[in-house]
């Protein structure tokens, strides 16, 4: 590598400069990957929907954004259980269970073992019930594997941060409950997060 004032090609991410393409094009792929579709993602595509909503209304009604949509995201939404969901906490627990591989619980468990929220779908916030994919924006840019005290720490450096999300303090107050344990990525913390009650 060279400093970008004398490489042809530089990347704007960090700035290294590269003499041949394909160099800077590796450097893309190893340094700074895409990051994958989160719960938060999720979350934003399929704001404004009414729940309860079955998987191919959720499709559909992604589809019909589709010139705003990554495919990625598409296809992750189109890779939901099949089976209705109450609100958009369900969707993100179940997007948790399919990154963490774990087999996905049908609609009945779901039924017996989780109540859905209160104001349901966006709203699906509250103190006592707050959603995977508002604690995935809290915890935006987070490098894991992180303790849980980490992932506290991190959220709570974010309280002076209004505009990435208003609800830091009730994300915190989740984070507070999670197993002390390490977490792997924000799939592992979105599913715990879904077993919260």
């Amino acid at each position: 590598m060279s400093s970008s004032t004398s490489s042809q090609f530089t990347c704007n991410v960090c700035g290294d400069g590269f003499e041949q393409k394909s160099r800077l094009e590796r450097h893309m792929a190893t340094a700074h990957p895409p990051s994958a579709p989160s719960a938060a993602d999720v979350e934003n595509v399929l704001s404004g929907t009414q729940y309860p909503k079955t998987k191919e209304d959720l499709v559909e009604y992604a589809s019909q954004k589709a010139s705003t949509v990554d495919q990625e995201l598409l296809d992750l939404i189109k890779s939901l259980p099949d089976r209705t969901y109450r609100d958009s906490a369900e969707v993100a627990i179940a997007l948790g269970e399919l990154k963490s591989r774990k087999k996905p619980r049908s609609a009945r468990e779901i039924e017996k073992t989780e109540k859905p929220s209160a104001r349901g779908g966006r709203a699906a916030v509250a103190s006592s019930l707050i959603s995977a994919a508002t604690v995935a924006k809290v915890l935006s840019g987070i490098d894991f594997p992180k303790s849980k005290d980490a992932l506290v720490q991190y959220a709570g450096h974010n309280l002076d941060n209004r505009e990435k999300v208003e609800y830091t303090v009730e994300v915190l107050k989740v984070l507070e409950k999670l197993p002390s344990r390490k977490y792997s990525n924000m799939a592992d913390v979105e599913y715990e997060v879904g077993r919260l009650k």
